[in-house]
């Protein structure tokens, strides 16, 4: 009896046990981009996280569709569109390979929005739980004592054990909390003992104070160059 029980207990487990998934090269069709979302294990399923930060790359494409008269259809009118930048969001950081910054709540959610209806798969902001499952606590990371006041090019530190980057250092990331959305990692600004779970930022007035324009833009900060994007989806299925 303890032998039929143990064997069906197996049976019972194995039956019940998440499908090892594989990753998701989501390609960005009419460009030569590629996002690589990686499987992060749950309870009672996955989710896929991008494995890197949210480049200029892809996010500049965004920008210019979405200005276009043209693509009004994008999911962002032309009242709520992204008003033209004010200087070089990038800072002069870099652009190619370099991740987006300055990018507020509203910009990033509109982002999601966008690339959700181009790509036919949903794509969110990480709740924290997610982006924390994701941090297995290893990896490379850009901070406040190797980055020399600079954003670096995505995927030039090692990756965790998931084969994700950065998401510790480097820029901050928006997720989703029980109180709003916060940005959590750290940054290239943030001490090396501070980043990860221990960095979780509220938007502030301060980060957008030197905005010359009036009223303050709702999709720049002009004092948060230390504020990027992460991607996750849970729409897996229709990915060969």
């Amino acid at each position: 009896m303890k032998i039929c029980y143990v064997i069906a207990l197996l049976l019972t487990v194995s039956c019940t046990a998440p499908i090892e998934q594989k990753p998701i090269n989501q390609a960005i069709e009419g460009t030569d981009i590629t996002i690589k979302m990686m499987p992060v294990r749950t309870g009672d399923g996955y989710f896929w996280i991008s494995q890197t930060e949210v480049t200029w790359d892809l996010y500049d494409i965004f920008l210019q569709f979405i200005n276009s008269p043209d693509n009004l259809h994008a999911g962002v009118d032309a009242v709520t569109g992204p008003t033209p930048a004010y200087a070089s969001v990038d800072r002069g950081f870099g652009r190619t390979g370099y991740p987006a910054i300055s990018m507020s709540a509203q910009a990033a959610k509109a982002f999601c929005l966008w690339l959700s209806i181009r790509t036919e798969r949903t794509y969110t902001i990480p709740t924290l739980a997610q982006w924390e499952k994701a941090n297995v606590g290893d990896g490379g990371a850009w901070h406040q004592w190797n980055a020399q006041k600079t954003t670096h090019p995505v995927a030039t530190k090692e990756p965790n054990s998931l084969g994700v980057y950065d998401l510790r250092g480097n820029v901050g990331e928006w997720v989703i909390t029980e109180n709003g959305l916060r940005v959590v990692g750290g940054s290239f600004r943030t001490p090396a003992e501070d980043l990860g779970s221990a960095s979780i930022l509220e938007a502030e007035k301060s980060w957008n104070v030197t905005d010359p324009q009036l009223p303050r833009s709702p999709w720049w900060f002009a004092d948060a160059d230390y504020v990027g994007l992460r991607l996750v989806t849970t729409d897996g299925e229709h990915d060969e």
